[in-house]
């Protein structure tokens, strides 16, 4: 009992020594991006793939996702949302970030070339271009996509609160909709809506009311007739083929694509193809007429011989040529919202391949992936996804009835995606071992983000120094759950006598618990748990024989 009591008294003891050399620290002005005292707009942007408006709208319905009808009202969700072509998500993400229209999106869909008849990039390159495109924490986001590793979603998004004392800008990309929808169809996608529902309702009842939030999505879903393409389309095609991927098809030599379009129609399930015709035009071939999309000055019209297969007459269409924003008036309650503006860019692509299939609108492309249910189609349950907005500084977007997704960054241009704190906080701290009854103090200065140089000063149980390590560490990797750091230092004894040491630590972060595993090549391994009180306070626990305090500033 004495030993505790004498171990608390010098936790306590060293802990305001502590508190006292922080106040006098604080004093300094260098502060964290978001302690300033006039902070720039906070939001939290999430990326949910594959929610559908017409899903959305049944489920809201059923009352079955009350949470983002509590927080977002009708005023602040805007139902209409018109997504890029092909609406696929590498397309997606890795163009609206620069607020790029389809005819200079980076990807073109899951496989491309770039040249006729040129090497063809595959998945595994796709994939890792999409997943860097996104911010440094959340590359990681899409393997929490993955069954079995989806339970970490909700977790690591619910994170994003406790980073906003560092943050004013966070951006987070919810997979797992999608990919349950793709695996186990339209029953289990219903249900991950409700569980995303379920975890915005957590997320928002912890969030300041000074931080907007604003939640898109890249596509929609279309579930129950699945058809087998690629080998059709390869018997078409033959010889001639040099990659398919729906609905993008490239071909060794284009001159006689309008046949092969022509084919695909006549001799597949395909509904209708798309190729370009000429430097302005792109047409289309449907079972009962073809399309024109022609482009002059920016504004594209739209034509047709034999069946009206796009139907714009009945929303006022008289066969002008219209820019974007008109498009976007007259489509976006039709069958198949801005395909006019969506195709015709899209052909103008070096990467949109020489040909575009699509299926009828309740069919979709069914793969080893996609078993269940896919998308990539210009029919409005894959082209019509909602834009939800609450918040301060995103109140322009309240009361919106429609909204052309590839404006979303430039209309949050008050809002830096770029910025990255100047530095992590400094931080003091210091543990009792009550075996021991030694003491351990730990000083960290943070020079710049992702930088730490610091000191260990280990103390004996008569307050005599016997050892210091000093060292350095880098943080080579960090997601909403985790970070992992890599340094060395050297140690100096009680005899001045100086050694080597490297050091790796790895965190794991769950809301407000830090769990710290830490190794160095001159001490025991080290598990520490923090549980952060406040954003500058937390107390320790080490290897379950230490307690400490830890302020960070």
């Amino acid at each position: 009992m004495n030993r505790i009591r004498s171990g608390l008294i010098k936790v306590i003891r060293g802990s305001l020594l502590m508190l006292l050399a922080c106040s006098m620290l604080l004093l300094n002005p260098l502060k964290s991006s978001a302690e300033q005292e006039e902070r720039n707009p906070r939001l939290i942007l999430i990326h949910v793939d594959g929610i559908g408006t017409k899903f959305l709208l049944e489920e809201i319905e059923k009352g079955n996702l009350p949470n983002l009808v509590r927080i977002f009202g009708e005023e602040g969700r805007i139902d209409h949302t018109i997504t890029y072509f092909p609406s696929k998500t590498p397309t997606v993400i890795s163009s609206v970030r620069d607020g790029v229209t389809p005819d200079v999106a980076s990807l073109a869909g899951w496989i491309q070339s770039d040249e006729q008849g040129g090497e063809v990039r595959g998945m595994i390159s796709t994939f890792f271009q999409m997943a860097f495109s996104t911010s440094r924490m959340a590359t990681t986001n899409l393997i929490y996509g993955a069954p079995g590793f989806d339970r970490l979603a909700g977790l690591a998004l619910q994170n994003t609160v406790n980073y906003l004392k560092d943050y004013n800008v966070l951006q987070y990309y919810w997979y797992k909709t999608d990919t349950h929808a793709h695996f186990y169809g339209e029953e289990a996608y219903r249900k991950q809506l409700s569980e995303f529902d379920r975890q915005i309702g957590k997320l928002a009842n912890r969030l300041p009311e000074d931080v907007n939030l604003i939640i898109y999505s890249d596509h929609g879903m279309t579930f129950n007739n699945g058809v087998e393409l690629d080998d059709v389309v390869r018997d078409v095609v033959g010889s001639n083929l040099n990659a398919y991927s729906y609905p993008t098809l490239y071909l060794k030599n284009p001159g006689n694509r309008e046949q092969y379009a022509r084919n695909l129609v006549d001799e597949t399930e395909i509904a209708v193809t798309f190729f370009k015709l000429n430097d302005n035009t792109v047409k289309g071939i449907h079972s009962e007429g073809e399309i024109y999309f022609i482009e002059k000055d920016g504004d594209v019209q739209y034509e047709y011989s034999g069946t009206d297969l796009l139907g714009y007459g009945e929303y006022g269409y008289d066969g002008r040529f219209l820019d974007i924003e008109e498009w976007l008036e007259i489509s976006h309650r039709s069958d198949f919202p801005m395909a006019p503006i969506n195709i015709y860019f899209f052909m103008q692509n070096r990467s949109s391949g020489d040909i575009i299939t699509l299926l009828s609108p309740h069919q979709y492309n069914k793969t080893v992936y996609s078993k269940a249910g896919n998308h990539g189609g210009f029919h409005k349950n894959d082209m019509v996804t909602p834009l939800f907005a609450k918040g301060p500084d995103v109140e322009d977007l309240y009361y919106r009835d429609s909204f052309w997704l590839p404006n979303l960054f430039s209309e949050l241009d008050q809002f830096n995606f770029d910025e990255e704190p100047p530095r992590d906080r400094h931080y003091l701290a210091n543990r009792y071992n009550f075996r021991s009854g030694a003491m351990v103090t730990e000083v960290a200065f943070s020079p710049t983000y992702r930088i730490y140089y610091g000191a260990d000063l280990y103390w004996d149980s008569d307050l005599k120094v016997n050892r210091t390590d000093v060292w350095g560490k880098a943080d080579i990797f960090r997601s909403y759950l985790s970070r992992l750091w890599i340094g060395g230092g050297v140690e100096i004894d009680s005899e001045s006598q100086y050694s080597p040491f490297f050091k790796l630590r790895y965190d794991l972060h769950v809301r407000s618990f830090l769990f710290k595993s830490s190794f160095a090549t001159n001490r025991d391994f080290l598990f520490k748990v923090s549980y952060e009180v406040t954003p500058t306070l937390a107390f320790e626990v080490t290897n379950f024989r230490s307690l400490g305090l830890r302020i960070d500033f």
